[in-house]
Order: C-alpha cells, then structure tokens, then sequence
C-alpha cells in the first residue's frame, strides 16, 4: 500500500514539475524579447560630437513593427550591441536632436549616410529620374511633394500612368535654378519599372494632393490615341 501511494506522489510531484515547466515555456515564448537602446539626455546641435554621457539606456522589445511588418529593432537604432564601436568612431550629429530622441545611425555624419537616407522609409530604394520644369510639372518641385508618374511612349504610342501618390526624396537644379532631376522613393519592383521608363520612355510627373488623392482602381490606366482616319 505504501508503495502505491509513492508511486501516486511521484507522479503528482512529476505533473507539478511537468505544468511548470510548461508554464514558464509558454510565459517566455508570449514574453517579448528585450533589447538595450539609446535616448538623449538633453536637446544637442548639430555639429556636437556624440559621447556617451549625452545617453542614456532604455529597454524595449528586440522587434519592432515597420512599413507593415516586424523588423529587428537593430535596423533602425543603435543598440547596447553596437554602441561601443558607435561611440569609438568619433562621429557627430548631422542635426539637432532633442531629448528623448532615440539613437539613430542616420542621426550622425560620418555612419549616417546622406540626407535622403534620414527621410526614407526602409523597405524602399530611391530612384532618380531626369525631368524639367515641364515633365517635373515646376521648378519648385520639392521633398515631400507628392506624384503620379506617367510614361509617354517611344517604343509604344499612347500615356501610361504608371505609379500614383509616390513621394518625392529630393531634387535637384542647375545652376540656374532649373529642375534638373527628381528621386522618388519606390518598392524593389517598382525600381524595375520606373528605370525602364526612363529609358526607352518620356517620364512626367502629376503633382497631387496626398491628403486627398484618390486612387483610380485600373493599376496601369493608358491612354492611346484613337484612329481617326
């Protein structure tokens, strides 16, 4: 009899161990992951030499959610694994930062890359296509603005609306002031697209109104002209 109530408190004290066990899988499977990252003490100029005593460390979760999907917070902050080498480098703030403000590498001159990187989206490439102030629609075309991007045929007669509401990264001029060129920001794909137009194509741009703009549901809406004879 003795022996069969040993054999009934192991298998007790096993289930116990066994739902803990259990319990504390489940608990560090649903619990995020943590990693360590780097906010501002304080509100810096540009030009400031990054030191370590102008950080402070904060913990957030290892995964981020970015342009729609999870992304290692690494991709877009400094974290505690790459701080050291961040702070060896000597580098400083190519803008004015404020407090609060995490740690970026495109916050700092040297790592950061140039100023189009800062305002991308990190999903998306730029491209550069040439235009003027007519196929730019002005010379005072400017970042942020917003565009539909239209390919006149010269392999094919007839207009086709490529891409709508893309924003445009920079611009640039000549010496004059005239629109010499537009980076807009698009997907791998849409990179693809936009290149061969400006090849073997005339690209326009369509300035529009992001707030309301509304999107035509055919993709690749062309126009061609009819025959009339």
């Amino acid at each position: 009899m003795k022996s069969k109530n040993k054999k009934i408190i192991a298998i007790l004290v096993a289930a116990i161990l066994f739902a803990v066990a259990g319990g504390m899988a489940l608990y560090l499977y649903l619990m995020p992951q943590k990693t360590t990252v780097y906010v501002f003490r304080d509100n810096y100029e540009a030009g400031t030499v990054l030191s370590e005593d102008m950080l402070t460390s904060i913990q957030c979760d290892s995964k981020i959610v970015t342009a729609g999907s999870n992304a290692d917070t690494s991709s877009r902050f400094v974290t505690g694994a790459d701080i050291e080498t961040v702070l060896n480098t000597g580098d400083s703030l190519r803008m004015d930062v404020a407090s609060g403000m995490p740690l970026t590498l495109s916050m700092l001159s040297v790592n950061g890359g140039s100023s189009v990187e800062m305002n991308m989206d990190p999903s998306k490439i730029a491209v550069t296509v040439p235009v003027n102030s007519i196929s730019g629609v002005t010379d005072d075309l400017k970042e942020g603005s917003r565009v539909n991007i239209y390919a006149a045929g010269i392999e094919t007669t007839g207009t086709t609306l490529l891409f709508q509401n893309m924003r445009v990264l920079s611009v640039a001029h000549d010496s004059n002031g005239a629109l010499t060129s537009a980076t807009i920001e698009v997907t791998v794909d849409e990179s693809l697209k936009l290149i061969y137009a400006a090849n073997y194509s005339s690209v326009y741009l369509g300035l529009v109104d992001s707030a309301g703009y509304e999107f035509t549901e055919e993709t690749e809406p062309t126009y061609a002209p009819t025959d009339t004879q």
